[in-house]
């Protein structure tokens, strides 16, 4: 089972294997291999000892904020003079500005540090280079066709990086130039792994970065770190996620850490979150972390209303030929879009653009959630003609543009999907890695399993399909009954437990005795101090039948 997965995920060496299998920080990659980290270093180090003063700019999501505590606490420990800032979404907006650079100028700032943002603010660099001061950034995001006249831009995708892997998040560069910080100026890097790496799995796993190579590294030691980790912050937010004495997955990080880390910037301000990554004091902790944990129920309450209007749209409009759906909506909370747009994505099988319209400025932004084959932030580099700015990634990214523009850039976008996407892409589809009898996923086979974890992006739970299987038991499950709880037996023996998730009304299509074919993930379950298997189903079909 192990070689199968290995080989259906690239590796096909011994080595490559045994990397895979037992991440090591010694097969991590010089970090002055990223571009123009020696003098990124060199010009820390300098501030350092000088007692300049350094400014972090950092962005209101996981990564932005994880980023700026990562900087914060080292160059705190290191004896630095040094400040933060984390954009108000709305009031700010993203990226560096003009406001920031004049407040930094007024703060007595030689040094500004961005992290996680910062690759296409040229003119914002030009203005502090005039004001005297030195602008270092660290990002993630693509370059546009005209570098920052920064002292250095350390980011892994720019075209001349010997950095062999391009896919850190924000907080990855960050940690692996502090890395080389450490190095240059003496200290333990064993001790600094140790230290922060919990901040650098946090940031990876929300920005839903892909867990190979050097990710894989930083999240499997990162969620070792967290688990024994000594900042009240993440203590204090782990408690708030029902986490404590908990066994720690990307899951975990992905599902419950980064959501309530994230949701504060999304409807107040990541402030708030960043204050909690960097406080001491536990009590000043859990206040914090109640206060993230209410703006997670106001996330999830708005997101509810913003998906019931979008899904209003859908269904009273004609977007039958849209190969990119794009909505836009006054009232929607531009902090939230996004998250919406992915459930609509995921619905749809389409890319999809979520627009918040504000009448006051006549201006329109929101975010974009694409499907694999379609590049989205390629799609804004081609339709920037229509946007007042934008950024991102190939699945998602955010911009703002004159409503105005917006017919035009609808049918501009839309006509490079057309040109780029074929019905079959927008299908729904299960990439199933495993056909099995459901008797033989056994404890053993997924203590195998559990050596490809951390499990995510690049490296996700394999889907296994069992066919045949005789319904004994079908119920609902749920206060509102809208899960679905499936038991069976396949060749006179009962399969393990079988659960999906928001599909009860399935249960008024099956009938004990029918056969169906299930596609799941099988996983071990706790409940009340005991450890079973289940499947988490994610299709389900009638043996017989071709399709549902």
């Amino acid at each position: 089972m192990a070689s199968r997965l290995l080989v259906n995920r690239g590796i096909t060496t011994p080595e490559e294997a045994h990397r895979f299998l037992h991440p090591r920080y010694d097969d991590l990659p010089d970090p002055l291999l990223l571009p123009d980290a020696d003098a990124a270093v060199e010009r820390i180090e300098r501030a350092i000892r000088q007692k300049e003063r350094i400014f972090i700019h950092g962005d209101y999501d996981v990564d932005g904020v994880t980023s700026a505590a990562l900087w914060m606490r080292l160059l705190g420990k290191l004896g630095a003079d040094v400040m933060v800032h984390v954009p108000h979404r709305r009031r700010d907006g993203y990226d560096m500005k003009t406001e920031f650079v004049q407040h930094a100028k007024a703060e007595g700032a030689k040094v500004i540090l961005t992290c996680d943002c910062g690759i296409q603010r040229c003119d914002e660099v030009e203005e502090a280079r005039e004001a005297g001061i030195d602008v270092i950034i660290t990002d993630h995001h693509e370059p546009g066709p005209t570098l920052p006249r920064a002292i250095a831009v350390v980011n892994p995708h720019r075209a001349d990086s010997a950095y062999p892997f391009l896919e850190l998040s924000g907080v990855g560069v960050a940690f692996r130039l502090g890395e080389a910080l450490c190095q240059r100026m003496g200290f333990s890097v064993d001790h600094y792994r140790r230290a922060y790496s919990d901040l650098a799995a946090v940031g990876t796993v929300a920005d839903m970065m892909v867990l190979r190579d050097d990710n894989r590294v930083l999240v499997k030691f990162g969620l070792e770190a967290l688990a024994e980790t000594r900042k009240p912050g993440l203590q204090a937010l782990m408690k708030s996620a029902g986490l404590l004495d908990k066994t720690l997955d990307a899951d975990s990080v992905g599902y419950r850490i980064g959501p309530r880390l994230n949701a504060i910037g999304r409807v107040d301000d990541a402030k708030i979150a960043l204050d909690l990554l960097l406080t001491k004091d536990i009590k000043e902790a859990e206040a914090l972390a109640e206060r993230l944990e209410t703006a997670n129920v106001d996330r999830r309450q708005e997101e509810d209303r913003i998906l019931r209007e979008a899904m209003e749209m859908l269904a009273k409009g004609d977007y039958s030929d849209s190969y990119c759906i794009v909505l836009a909506g006054e009232n929607w909370n531009s902090g939230v879009v996004g998250i919406v747009a992915g459930r609509i994505k995921e619905r749809t099988g389409r890319p999809t653009i979520l627009l918040s319209l504000d009448p006051e400025t006549g201006t329109a932004g929101g975010s974009a959630r694409s499907i694999g084959p379609f590049n989205v932030k390629e799609a804004l580099d081609s339709c920037s003609n229509y946007l007042v700015e934008y950024g991102g990634h190939a699945q998602a990214a955010g911009m703002r543009l004159s409503t105005e523009n917006l017919p035009s850039f609808v049918e501009a976008v839309n006509q490079l999907a057309r040109e780029q996407l074929t019905e079959a892409d927008m299908e729904p589809c299960f990439e199933c890695e495993v056909e099995i009898e459901p008797t033989q996923v056994t404890p053993a086979l997924l203590k195998e399993l559990c050596l490809f974890e951390p499990w995510g992006r690049g490296n996700h739970r394999p889907l296994f399909v069992s066919r045949n299987i005789r319904l004994s038991d079908i119920r609902r499950m749920g206060k509102e009954s809208q899960h679905l709880k499936l038991r069976g037996q396949y060749d006179g023996l009962y399969v393990p437990d079988s659960v999906a998730w928001n599909v009860g009304d399935y249960a008024d299509h099956l009938h004990v005795g029918d056969h169906v074919d299930l596609c799941y993930k099988p996983q071990f379950n706790t409940w009340n101090g005991n450890t079973s298997i289940q499947f988490l189903i994610e299709d389900i079909r009638p043996s017989d039948a071709d399709e549902w």
